[in-house]
């Protein structure tokens, strides 16, 4: 079951116990929704002491919800999680820093007080990251290297700019290496995960990426780069700011003519 308590705003309170059923999603986020529209913006505290379990549809169901929700993150800019479950709070904590506009931490049941008294106290807005730039190609000095940084919010406007540099270096064949420094990362607009263009860009620039250099502080990077590595033949790596000079020195050692692949 899911209930919503909207009598306390601008905390809204969530409480999740016993079998979630798709019917009880798919009412839950009528309810958010229309709770946003009335507060604005709010915090959640969501209580997960009770939860039992999940049908397989409603969890269907919920995936769904949450993708359409991804524009009205700002709107909830806080969300306490106090639950006992170890799997659950460790999964809060490994994805939180992936989750655009809203700041979201795991509490324990016998920290209930105080993941109220947090989520409670929303920051005030910040400026609309969607003015802000998202990204911004930079001058690498050499022909045989890629490079942007990545700073605010990542609108579907980009898309021409994110792609076009991009295409423009795999007509000309060979192979390249690319830098990215990403500063500080507000969020992509949710349409941007299915443009054509930008998924047929990523897909040819896989095969012809060498090297990789990430250079960025933000920890929520690292599990990306792991993934990166073990589905292509691209060489990546993560460098800290303060070693940008090196990520640019590595980047730009000449690319063999006989690259081989990473991979056997």
């Amino acid at each position: 079951m899911l209930t919503l308590d909207t009598s306390d705003t601008p905390l809204l309170r969530i409480t999740v116990s016993g079998e979630v059923t798709r019917e009880d999603v798919r009412l839950f986020y009528k309810q958010l929704d229309e709770a946003l529209d009335i507060a604005g913006r709010a915090g959640l505290l969501v209580d997960l002491t009770g939860f039992g379990d999940i049908e397989r549809n409603a969890l269907l169901e919920d995936v769904v919800q949450e993708f359409g929700l991804l524009d009205d993150l700002a709107k909830m800019p806080r969300c306490a999680v106090v639950t006992g479950n170890r799997t659950i709070a460790g999964m809060i904590r490994y994805t939180a820093p992936l989750i655009p506009r809203m700041d979201m931490q795991a509490f324990a049941p016998e920290d209930a007080a105080a993941a109220e008294a947090w989520a409670r106290d929303i920051p005030p807005p910040k400026a609309n990251r969607k003015h802000l730039p998202g990204l911004t190609m930079l001058d690498s000095g050499s022909p045989d290297v890629l490079a942007f940084e990545v700073e605010g919010y990542i609108d579907d406007d980009h898309i021409e700019r994110i792609t076009a540099p991009f295409r423009a270096r795999l007509e000309q064949g060979g192979r390249f290496n690319a830098l990215a420094r990403i500063k500080r990362f507000g969020g992509v607009d949710p349409e941007i995960l299915f443009d054509k263009s930008l998924l047929g860009m990523k897909w040819d620039a896989v095969h012809a990426l060498h090297r990789y250099a990430v250079v960025t502080d933000s920890g929520w990077v690292g599990p990306f780069v792991g993934i990166a590595r073990m589905v292509s033949d691209v060489d990546v790596k993560i460098f800290p700011t303060a070693a940008e000079d090196a990520a640019w020195a590595w980047v730009r050692e000449p690319i063999p003519q006989d690259a081989p692949s990473r991979k056997t």
